[in-house]
C-alpha cells in the first residue's frame, strides 16, 4: 500500500511543471481511462436500425454483436457495403490507449526516482524534514540546519554534476513524450479540431491515415438457422464515439499547452544551472541575508564552483520552490559557514614560509587536480624536520 501511494503522490523534489507532467496529467488520463471504460456500461454505446419483424432479443443481440466488432463498412461509400473494404474502429481499445498515455507521462518520473536514489540523495525527504523544522524553536532549528548542511556537504563532495544532468535528462524525456503524444492526437483526431494539419501545404493526410473511431457504420451479422447461416446488414451509429472525441479534443489542447510550458521550462533550468550570471545572484542574495555576512563576488564564485557544484545549486533551488525562500536561505548560509571552515582549515595547514601544505608539496595530478606528496618522496635522503605547531 505504501508503494502504491508513493507512485501516485506528488513529490517534493521537482518543480511545478514536473508535477503537472508526472502527477496531474497521470491522474487526468487515469480518470479518463476509467471513465471511458465505465461509459460502456453506463450508457447505450451503440444504436442500430432493425427490421420491424425482429424481436427485442434479436435487436439486443445485433447491438451487442456490432459493438464488439472492430471492423465496419462506411455507410455512404457504395450501395452494396458487402463488397467494400472494412473500416477499422478502435472504440474497444480507448480505455487501454488512455492508460498507456498515462504510463508514458509517468515514465520520466519513475526514471527520476530511481536515478536519484542510485546517486544517494533523497531530496524528497530532505525537503519534507526541513519543512517540519520550521515548527521547532530557534535553537533547535539552527542546530538541525547545521547538521543538514554538513550531511549535504558530504554528499555533494561525491556528486557535483550527475544529479543535475539526470534532472535535465528527465525533463528532456518529458518534452519527447509530450511532442510524441501531440503528434498522435493531431494525426488521429485532427478532423475534430479547429486546425487542419497539412492542408495549407496541399498535403492530403486523410489518404494515408484514417481516424481511430467510426461513428456511422454498416455492420454484418450472421445468424445460423438449421444448416444455413443467414446474413443481415444493419446500419448503426456509435454515440460513445462522440464522447471519446470530446475527451481527446480536450487532451489535445492540454498536451499542446503543456508542451510549450515544458520546453520553456527545460531551457530556463539549463540556463539557470549552467550560466553563472543566472545562478550566482540568487545564491549571493541568500548568503548576504545572514547578519554580518557580506562576502565578495570572488568568494561566492568559489563557494558555488568548488563547494556546491551544479548539484548543490539544483538542491537549493528545489528546496526554495517546494518549501520557501527562508528555508533555502537558512540552509545556504549554513553551507557557506561550512565552506568557510574548510577554507580556514586549508589555509591553517599551509607552511607560512613556502605557502605549501605542511608535510608536502602541491603538484598537479593526472586529472588536473592538485595532490599532496610527502617531502620525503621529493628527494631521496632529504630530512623532513618537524615544524613547530602554528598557534
Amino acid at each position: 500500500m505504501a508503494g502504491f501511494q508513493a507512485i501516485l503522490r506528488r513529490t517534493l523534489d521537482q518543480d511545478m511543471v514536473d508535477n503537472v507532467n508526472g502527477f496531474w496529467s497521470v491522474l487526468l488520463l487515469a480518470l479518463c481511462s476509467i471513465g471511458a471504460f465505465l461509459l460502456r456500461y453506463l450508457t447505450d454505446p451503440i444504436s442500430c436500425w432493425h427490421p420491424v419483424e425482429w424481436t427485442s432479443s434479436h435487436s439486443s443481440y445485433a447491438d451487442q454483436t456490432c459493438f464488439l466488432t472492430d471492423r465496419f463498412y462506411e455507410p455512404n461509400s457504395a450501395l452494396v457495403p458487402q463488397k467494400l473494404e472494412p473500416v477499422p474502429s478502435y472504440h474497444l481499445w480507448i480505455p487501454l490507449i488512455l492508460f498507456f498515455q498515462a504510463l508514458a507521462f509517468k515514465l520520466p518520473n519513475i526514471i527520476w526516482n530511481g536515478g536519484k536514489h542510485l546517486l544517494g540523495l533523497n531530496l524528497d525527504e530532505t525537503v519534507s524534514s526541513l519543512n517540519n523544522v520550521q515548527l521547532t524553536n530557534a535553537e533547535n532549528r539552527q542546530a538541525i540546519f547545521s547538521d543538514a548542511a554538513r550531511v549535504l556537504e558530504s554528499l555533494l563532495r561525491r556528486n557535483r554534476l550527475l544529479l543535475a544532468l539526470l534532472y535535465l535528462f528527465v525533463k528532456l524525456l518529458s518534452c519527447v513524450n509530450l511532442i510524441a503524444q501531440l503528434m498522435f492526437l493531431t494525426i488521429y483526431f485532427r478532423q475534430y479540431l479547429a486546425i487542419r494539419v497539412g492542408s495549407s501545404a496541399g498535403f492530403n493526410m486523410d489518404s494515408i491515415i484514417k481516424p481511430l473511431l467510426a461513428k456511422h457504420v454498416f455492420c454484418d451479422i450472421g445468424v445460423r438457422k438449421l444448416a444455413n447461416i443467414e446474413r443481415f446488414t444493419v446500419q448503426c451509429t456509435l454515440p460513445i464515439t462522440e464522447i471519446y472525441e470530446k475527451i481527446f479534443i480536450f487532451l489535445w489542447y492540454w498536451v499542446f499547452l503543456l508542451t510549450v510550458i515544458t520546453v520553456l521550462n527545460l531551457l530556463l533550468w539549463a540556463g539557470f544551472l549552467f550560466l553563472p550570471f543566472f545562478r550566482d545572484g540568487r545564491i549571493a542574495a541568500h548568503v548576504n541575508a545572514a547578519k554580518g555576512s557580506h562576502p565578495d563576488e570572488l568568494s561566492i564564485t568559489r563557494f558555488i564552483s568548488s563547494f556546491l557544484g551544479i548539484d548543490g545549486v539544483l538542491v537549493l533551488s528545489m528546496i526554495s520552490q517546494n518549501s520557501n525562500e527562508l528555508v533555502a536561505a537558512n540552509l545556504t548560509q549554513h553551507l557557506y559557514q561550512v565552506f568557510q571552515e574548510k577554507e580556514e582549515e586549508f589555509h591553517a595547514q599551509r607552511d607560512p614560509l613556502t605557502g605549501e601544505p605542511e608535510g608536502g608539496a602541491v603538484v598537479p595530478g593526472a586529472t588536473g587536480a592538485e595532490i599532496t606528496l610527502p617531502m620525503s618522496d621529493l628527494s631521496p635522503g632529504a630530512e623532513n624536520p618537524e615544524k613547530p605547531p602554528i598557534v
